[in-house]
């Protein structure tokens, strides 16, 4: 029988599993997408450039606090505010 701490724990693995994953499924997708030519004699647009950076930069920064989330102490002893006398 798991404990609440051991259960959500499980479950954060799961949750840090299936991000990874699907930053895996998306890598796939945009590897696999069907070839097209750029139009000739057309500027791209400067997000064109920029967008696709942004969105693997947020994917990473969410996957790394979700680890961060995850490695943390959940109860890190008496130091902490709440055991504090006042």
């Amino acid at each position: 029988m798991l404990h609440d701490g051991q259960r959500g724990r499980r479950i954060a693995r799961g949750l840090i599993v299936l991000a990874i994953v699907c930053g895996l499924v998306t890598v796939f997708m945009w590897v696999a997408q069907p070839g097209f030519m750029d139009p000739m004699f057309v500027e791209r647009q400067r997000f064109d450039i920029w967008l696709p950076i942004l969105g693997v930069a947020n994917y990473f920064i969410g996957l790394g606090w979700m680890v961060r989330i995850y490695r943390a102490k959940p109860e890190p002893g008496e130091r902490t505010w709440r055991y504090r006398d006042f």
